[in-house]
Parts: C-alpha cells; sequence; structure tokens
C-alpha cells in the first residue's frame, strides 16, 4: 500500500508505482490503466488530466 499525498489531500493505492497523471483541478493522481478509453477525464470532478513528467512533476502539498 501506498500513500499519495497531493494538493487537497491524500490517496492510498494497492500499487507502487508513481503515478502518471494527475488532474489540473482536484490534483488527484491517476494511472493510464485506471482507463479503458483514450478519452478520459477525472472520474472525481470531470477535471482535464495532465502527463506527470520530469518538465511538469506531480504537485504535492
Amino acid at each position: 500500500m501506498q500513500i499519495i499525498l497531493y494538493d487537497g489531500g491524500y490517496s492510498m493505492v494497492e500499487r507502487q508505482d508513481k503515478p502518471e497523471l494527475q488532474c489540473n483541478n482536484c490534483n488527484k493522481p491517476w494511472w493510464y490503466d485506471d482507463f479503458d478509453s483514450i478519452f478520459i477525464q477525472c472520474p472525481h470532478c470531470q477535471g482535464e488530466l495532465r502527463r506527470v513528467t520530469p518538465e511538469e512533476p506531480f504537485r504535492h502539498r
């Protein structure tokens, strides 16, 4: 189990890899395999998801 702190809260997940996506609105972490389609949005708030990259790292608290 991993606890991921983000701006606005935390997520407890059963995986050890780092998040691949982050919501621009609520900041929740996501992974590509959470979705069945290439047309994706945040399931929590329907916000736009951005890819986490070294240039745009995951936003923590």
